[in-house]
């Protein structure tokens, strides 16, 4: 999805990532901040929303704005962290009109 496309109506995917065992924790925390500048890529691209993390859990939620889950799957392996994380994703509801008008701000 390029940045000039209409975000506001898109489909949107929950991205449920969990990290995985062998995950070598040095690696992972050197990439921190190239996976941080990639975010706020994604985000000014209108291609990623919200993002939370759940360190306790070692989990992740992302939401993705992509026309299909093969596009979810181009986002996220843009991501520095992707190869640390085991996803699962989920199709979402079609915004309802608050929605539309928060991701239109």
């Amino acid at each position: 999805m390029s940045p000039t496309q209409n975000t506001a109506a898109a489909p949107t995917f929950m991205v449920f990532a969990t990290l995985r065992d062998d995950t070598d924790f040095a690696e992972f925390a050197a990439l921190r901040e190239d996976e941080q500048k990639q975010l706020e890529v994604l985000r000014s691209d209108g291609r990623i929303g919200a993002h939370y993390v759940s360190v306790a859990r070692g989990a992740t939620f992302i939401e993705v704005i992509a026309a299909d889950e093969k596009e979810v799957a181009e986002t996220l392996a843009t991501l520095p962290f992707a190869r640390f994380f085991d996803a699962d994703v989920y199709p979402t509801t079609p915004p309802d009109a608050a929605e539309i008008a928060h991701r239109a701000r």
